[in-house]
């Protein structure tokens, strides 16, 4: 195994305010929500083709339950005629 001296890994130090916490450094939603804002601004066309992709995606998330649902209920239901027919 190799072995990285202490001394070539970067360290934390104190912040310019003199707090360590990352609340301060993280952008908040609403600065976040403007830096989306202003990116969609200026691609619009990826702006909408990224919304049909998670559209997309939501749609597809809520039909596989549904699909799996009747897959279920017509192999039950190809089942029992398969029974009947070997039963007469």
């Amino acid at each position: 195994m190799s072995h990285i001296p202490s001394s070539a890994m970067p360290h934390a130090g104190p912040t310019e305010n003199g707090s360590e916490t990352q609340d301060s450094a993280s952008p908040s939603l609403a600065e976040r929500a403007g830096k989306m804002a202003e990116k969609a601004r200026e691609n619009p066309k990826t702006a909408i083709a990224a919304g049909a992709a998670v559209v997309a995606g939501a749609i597809a998330a809520a039909a596989i339950p549904i699909v799996r649902a009747r897959k279920k209920a017509s192999d039950k239901a190809a089942s029992g005629k398969a029974k009947k027919k070997s039963a007469s």
